[in-house]
Protein backbone atom coordinates (compact mmCIF):
# COMPACT_ATOMS: atom_id res chain seq x y z
CA UNK A 1 0.00 0.00 0.00
CA UNK A 2 1.28 3.27 -0.98
CA UNK A 3 1.34 5.95 2.35
CA UNK A 4 0.86 9.60 1.92
CA UNK A 5 0.31 12.45 4.40
CA UNK A 6 -3.71 11.46 5.23
CA UNK A 7 -2.11 8.16 6.94
CA UNK A 8 1.26 9.32 8.45
CA UNK A 9 2.03 12.99 8.64
CA UNK A 10 5.93 12.71 9.63
CA UNK A 11 8.38 15.38 10.56
CA UNK A 12 10.47 16.63 13.64
CA UNK A 13 9.90 18.51 16.65
CA UNK A 14 11.33 22.41 15.45
CA UNK A 15 13.34 23.00 12.62
CA UNK A 16 16.40 25.17 13.96
CA UNK A 17 19.04 24.03 15.72
CA UNK A 18 22.98 25.41 15.45
CA UNK A 19 24.06 21.33 15.47
CA UNK A 20 22.24 21.04 12.16
CA UNK A 21 24.44 23.15 9.92
CA UNK A 22 26.56 20.39 8.61
CA UNK A 23 24.47 16.88 8.79
CA UNK A 24 21.39 18.65 7.41
CA UNK A 25 21.77 22.22 6.38
CA UNK A 26 24.32 23.60 3.98
CA UNK A 27 27.22 24.95 5.67
CA UNK A 28 26.81 28.95 5.29
CA UNK A 29 22.79 29.02 5.02
CA UNK A 30 20.94 31.71 6.59
CA UNK A 31 18.60 30.82 10.04
CA UNK A 32 16.03 32.62 7.87
CA UNK A 33 16.11 30.35 5.30
CA UNK A 34 16.62 26.94 7.12
CA UNK A 35 12.74 26.89 7.67
CA UNK A 36 12.28 26.86 3.74
CA UNK A 37 14.62 24.10 3.52
CA UNK A 38 13.30 21.99 6.02
CA UNK A 39 10.15 22.17 4.19
CA UNK A 40 11.51 20.66 0.89
CA UNK A 41 12.29 17.58 3.58
CA UNK A 42 9.15 17.26 5.16
CA UNK A 43 5.45 18.55 4.85
CA UNK A 44 4.77 18.67 8.47
CA UNK A 45 6.41 20.41 11.82
CA UNK A 46 5.66 20.45 15.62
CA UNK A 47 6.69 24.04 16.59
CA UNK A 48 8.98 23.06 19.57
CA UNK A 49 10.28 27.29 20.35
CA UNK A 50 6.66 28.18 21.00
CA UNK A 51 7.12 26.07 24.76
CA UNK A 52 9.74 28.50 25.21
CA UNK A 53 8.03 31.75 24.59
CA UNK A 54 4.65 32.86 22.95
CA UNK A 55 5.78 33.77 19.23
CA UNK A 56 5.90 36.75 17.89
CA UNK A 57 3.18 38.05 15.45
CA UNK A 58 5.94 38.72 12.94
CA UNK A 59 7.23 35.42 12.78
CA UNK A 60 3.74 33.36 12.96
CA UNK A 61 2.71 35.27 9.96
CA UNK A 62 5.76 34.77 8.48
CA UNK A 63 5.71 30.93 8.96
CA UNK A 64 2.06 30.68 7.65
CA UNK A 65 3.08 32.64 4.56
CA UNK A 66 6.12 30.72 3.88
CA UNK A 67 5.06 27.00 4.29
CA UNK A 68 3.97 25.62 1.12
CA UNK A 69 0.50 24.47 0.08
CA UNK A 70 -0.61 21.33 2.37
CA UNK A 71 2.03 21.85 4.83
CA UNK A 72 0.73 21.77 8.23
CA UNK A 73 2.04 22.48 11.90
CA UNK A 74 1.79 20.99 15.25
CA UNK A 75 2.34 23.56 18.05
CA UNK A 76 3.74 22.58 21.61
CA UNK A 77 1.37 25.54 24.23
CA UNK A 78 3.93 27.68 26.21
CA UNK A 79 4.93 26.35 29.20
CA UNK A 80 3.97 29.53 31.31
CA UNK A 81 0.55 27.17 31.12
CA UNK A 82 1.23 24.41 31.54
CA UNK A 83 4.53 24.14 33.77
CA UNK A 84 4.52 27.21 35.42
CA UNK A 85 1.04 27.63 36.33
CA UNK A 86 0.53 24.11 36.01
CA UNK A 87 -3.11 24.83 34.24
CA UNK A 88 -4.41 26.63 37.58
CA UNK A 89 -7.20 28.48 35.69
CA UNK A 90 -7.07 31.71 37.18
CA UNK A 91 -3.77 32.01 35.69
CA UNK A 92 -3.92 30.21 32.61
CA UNK A 93 -7.26 31.50 31.04
CA UNK A 94 -5.90 35.21 30.09
CA UNK A 95 -2.10 33.34 28.95
CA UNK A 96 -3.86 30.66 27.05
CA UNK A 97 -6.50 33.59 25.01
CA UNK A 98 -3.06 35.28 24.23
CA UNK A 99 -1.40 32.23 23.21
CA UNK A 100 -4.27 31.44 20.65
CA UNK A 101 -4.47 35.18 19.86
CA UNK A 102 -0.63 34.87 18.97
CA UNK A 103 -1.27 31.59 16.22
CA UNK A 104 -4.62 32.97 14.61
CA UNK A 105 -2.57 33.45 11.70
CA UNK A 106 -1.26 30.05 11.31
CA UNK A 107 -4.33 28.24 12.93
CA UNK A 108 -5.63 26.71 10.17
CA UNK A 109 -2.89 24.64 9.15
CA UNK A 110 -2.09 23.68 12.46
CA UNK A 111 -3.54 20.13 13.05
CA UNK A 112 -2.60 20.03 17.01
CA UNK A 113 -1.71 21.87 20.13
CA UNK A 114 0.26 19.76 22.34
CA UNK A 115 -0.23 20.45 26.09
CA UNK A 116 2.92 19.25 27.53
CA UNK A 117 2.24 18.37 31.04
CA UNK A 118 5.75 18.15 33.95
CA UNK A 119 6.57 15.04 35.70
CA UNK A 120 5.27 16.91 38.87
CA UNK A 121 1.93 16.51 37.58
CA UNK A 122 0.07 14.06 39.24
CA UNK A 123 -3.46 12.98 38.61
CA UNK A 124 -2.82 11.96 42.56
CA UNK A 125 -3.10 15.08 43.59
CA UNK A 126 -6.54 16.43 43.54
CA UNK A 127 -5.75 19.79 42.89
CA UNK A 128 -3.46 19.02 39.35
CA UNK A 129 -6.55 16.30 38.92
CA UNK A 130 -9.40 19.45 38.99
CA UNK A 131 -7.11 21.79 37.20
CA UNK A 132 -6.42 18.96 34.54
CA UNK A 133 -10.50 18.60 33.83
CA UNK A 134 -11.18 22.16 34.17
CA UNK A 135 -9.20 22.81 30.85
CA UNK A 136 -10.10 20.24 29.37
CA UNK A 137 -13.42 21.48 29.79
CA UNK A 138 -13.10 25.19 29.08
CA UNK A 139 -10.48 23.90 25.80
CA UNK A 140 -13.48 21.96 24.54
CA UNK A 141 -15.72 25.21 25.10
CA UNK A 142 -13.34 27.53 22.85
CA UNK A 143 -11.03 26.11 20.88
CA UNK A 144 -11.34 22.99 18.80
CA UNK A 145 -11.58 19.82 20.76
CA UNK A 146 -9.72 17.75 18.65
CA UNK A 147 -6.51 19.77 18.09
CA UNK A 148 -6.17 19.12 21.65
CA UNK A 149 -2.95 16.30 22.47
CA UNK A 150 -1.93 15.60 25.92
CA UNK A 151 1.72 14.48 27.03
CA UNK A 152 1.83 13.03 30.15
CA UNK A 153 4.97 12.83 32.19
CA UNK A 154 3.45 11.24 35.85
CA UNK A 155 2.64 7.57 36.02
CA UNK A 156 -0.47 8.46 38.03
CA UNK A 157 -2.27 9.40 34.26
CA UNK A 158 -1.52 6.08 32.52
CA UNK A 159 -4.50 4.22 33.56
CA UNK A 160 -8.08 3.88 31.55
CA UNK A 161 -9.78 6.41 33.57
CA UNK A 162 -7.65 9.34 31.85
CA UNK A 163 -8.20 7.93 28.57
CA UNK A 164 -11.58 7.33 28.92
CA UNK A 165 -11.60 11.48 30.32
CA UNK A 166 -9.44 12.17 27.01
CA UNK A 167 -12.05 10.63 24.88
CA UNK A 168 -15.01 12.29 26.49
CA UNK A 169 -13.85 15.19 25.56
CA UNK A 170 -12.32 14.74 22.07
CA UNK A 171 -8.69 15.25 23.09
CA UNK A 172 -6.21 13.15 21.98
CA UNK A 173 -3.55 10.97 23.90
CA UNK A 174 0.25 11.73 23.26
CA UNK A 175 2.39 8.62 22.79
CA UNK A 176 5.82 8.85 23.91
CA UNK A 177 8.99 7.34 22.88
CA UNK A 178 11.75 7.73 25.73
CA UNK A 179 12.88 5.58 28.88
CA UNK A 180 10.56 4.97 31.79
CA UNK A 181 7.39 5.81 30.10
CA UNK A 182 4.77 3.40 28.88
CA UNK A 183 5.42 3.17 24.85
CA UNK A 184 1.71 1.74 24.39
CA UNK A 185 -0.49 2.70 21.35
CA UNK A 186 -3.64 3.85 23.43
CA UNK A 187 -6.20 5.33 21.01
CA UNK A 188 -8.68 8.19 22.39
CA UNK A 189 -9.97 9.34 19.08
CA UNK A 190 -11.24 7.87 16.00
CA UNK A 191 -9.69 9.89 13.92
CA UNK A 192 -6.34 11.09 15.11
CA UNK A 193 -3.06 9.63 16.96
CA UNK A 194 0.03 11.68 17.57
CA UNK A 195 3.22 9.81 18.21
CA UNK A 196 6.58 11.54 19.69
CA UNK A 197 10.29 9.69 19.30
CA UNK A 198 12.56 11.62 22.10
CA UNK A 199 14.92 9.01 22.21
CA UNK A 200 16.89 6.56 24.80
CA UNK A 201 20.35 8.04 25.14
CA UNK A 202 22.08 9.62 28.16
CA UNK A 203 22.75 13.57 29.04
CA UNK A 204 19.90 13.63 27.50
CA UNK A 205 18.22 11.25 26.39
CA UNK A 206 17.32 13.57 23.28
CA UNK A 207 20.87 12.47 22.12
CA UNK A 208 19.92 9.45 20.57
CA UNK A 209 20.17 7.61 16.70
CA UNK A 210 17.39 5.10 16.36
CA UNK A 211 18.14 2.15 14.56
CA UNK A 212 17.00 1.21 10.95
CA UNK A 213 15.52 -1.82 12.74
CA UNK A 214 13.71 -0.56 15.33
CA UNK A 215 12.37 1.85 13.30
CA UNK A 216 11.42 -0.94 10.69
CA UNK A 217 9.90 -2.33 14.08
CA UNK A 218 8.01 0.79 14.83
CA UNK A 219 6.69 0.97 10.83
CA UNK A 220 4.82 -2.37 11.85
CA UNK A 221 3.19 -0.89 14.79
CA UNK A 222 2.39 2.73 13.27
CA UNK A 223 0.41 0.35 10.69
CA UNK A 224 -1.56 -1.20 13.04
CA UNK A 225 -2.63 1.59 14.81
CA UNK A 226 -3.24 3.85 11.59
CA UNK A 227 -6.09 0.60 11.09
CA UNK A 228 -7.40 1.56 14.10
CA UNK A 229 -8.15 5.10 12.99
CA UNK A 230 -10.07 6.66 10.62
CA UNK A 231 -8.08 9.67 9.78
CA UNK A 232 -3.53 10.53 10.44
CA UNK A 233 -1.04 9.31 12.79
CA UNK A 234 0.93 12.70 13.66
CA UNK A 235 5.09 11.62 14.34
CA UNK A 236 7.33 14.04 15.49
CA UNK A 237 11.27 13.05 16.10
CA UNK A 238 12.51 15.22 18.74
CA UNK A 239 15.84 13.46 18.92
CA UNK A 240 17.69 16.68 17.60
CA UNK A 241 21.01 16.18 17.90
CA UNK A 242 23.62 15.70 15.45
CA UNK A 243 20.41 15.76 12.78
CA UNK A 244 19.51 12.66 14.11
CA UNK A 245 15.36 13.23 14.13
CA UNK A 246 15.78 14.31 9.92
CA UNK A 247 17.16 10.81 9.68
CA UNK A 248 15.29 9.06 11.37
CA UNK A 249 11.73 10.62 10.06
CA UNK A 250 13.57 9.92 6.58
CA UNK A 251 14.05 6.73 7.34
CA UNK A 252 10.57 5.87 9.00
CA UNK A 253 9.15 7.57 5.85
CA UNK A 254 11.00 5.11 3.52
CA UNK A 255 9.77 1.93 5.47
CA UNK A 256 6.30 3.20 5.60
CA UNK A 257 6.24 3.82 1.66
CA UNK A 258 5.22 7.07 2.28
CA UNK A 259 6.66 9.90 -0.59
CA UNK A 260 9.08 12.64 0.73
CA UNK A 261 7.59 16.23 -0.55
CA UNK A 262 10.92 17.22 -2.66
CA UNK A 263 13.66 15.00 -4.22
CA UNK A 264 16.41 16.49 -1.47
CA UNK A 265 17.51 13.62 0.58
CA UNK A 266 19.82 13.86 3.49
CA UNK A 267 22.43 11.33 2.89
CA UNK A 268 25.43 12.28 4.81
CA UNK A 269 27.15 10.44 7.33
CA UNK A 270 25.83 11.59 10.62
CA UNK A 271 28.14 12.02 13.59
CA UNK A 272 27.51 11.49 16.85
CA UNK A 273 29.98 14.62 17.78
CA UNK A 274 28.19 16.72 16.05
CA UNK A 275 26.18 18.84 18.24
CA UNK A 276 28.11 17.97 21.66
CA UNK A 277 28.92 21.63 22.72
CA UNK A 278 24.95 22.13 22.93
CA UNK A 279 24.13 19.37 25.37
CA UNK A 280 25.53 20.95 28.44
CA UNK A 281 23.22 24.17 27.67
CA UNK A 282 20.15 22.02 26.88
CA UNK A 283 20.35 19.92 29.88
CA UNK A 284 19.82 22.05 32.26
CA UNK A 285 16.21 22.41 30.57
CA UNK A 286 15.69 19.13 29.85
CA UNK A 287 12.63 18.59 32.73
CA UNK A 288 11.07 21.27 30.96
CA UNK A 289 10.78 19.62 27.66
Amino acid sequence: MKFTPAHFNIGTSGWSYDEWTGPVYPQGMKAAKQFDFYARLFCTVEINSSFYNIPGGPAVTSWAKRAPEGFTFAAKLYKGISHEAKLDPRKVRDLLQVYMDRMRPLDSRIHSYLLQLPPSFSRDDPTHFDDFCTFLDGWARHWTPEKLVVEFRNPSWFNDDTYRLLNEHEAIYCIVIEPGLPQDQVVTHPKKSYVRFHGFGTNPMFNYNFSPAELQDWSGKLKALSARIDGSVHVYFNNHYSGYAVQNAQTLMDFLDVPHPDLVKIQRQFSPQKGQTALDAFSSKINEK
